[in-house]
């Protein structure tokens, strides 16, 4: 079960992973494909909202294909 203090909602990853790659971000609709394909680290809340830890953003965004700065992905 997401943790409401830590977990941010799928719905805010394209802007967080624009404002990681200084740009390029991907579609709501892809992002959520990707958690339900199990592709990204994301869990499905009890009331059915999609969440993710911070801690993945660099991750997240390069199994979807976008470039991440290097000392953030270190």
């Amino acid at each position: 079960m997401p943790s409401e203090k830590t977990d941010r909602p799928l719905v805010l990853l394209p802007r967080d992973i624009a404002a990681l790659t200084g740009g390029a971000a991907p579609t709501h609709r892809r992002a959520l494909e990707a958690a339900r394909d199990g592709r990204i680290p994301a869990e499905r809340g009890d009331n059915g909202r999609w969440s993710y830890r911070p801690a993945d953003l660099p991750a997240i965004a390069a199994a979807l294909g976008f470039r991440v700065p290097h000392a953030v992905a270190a």
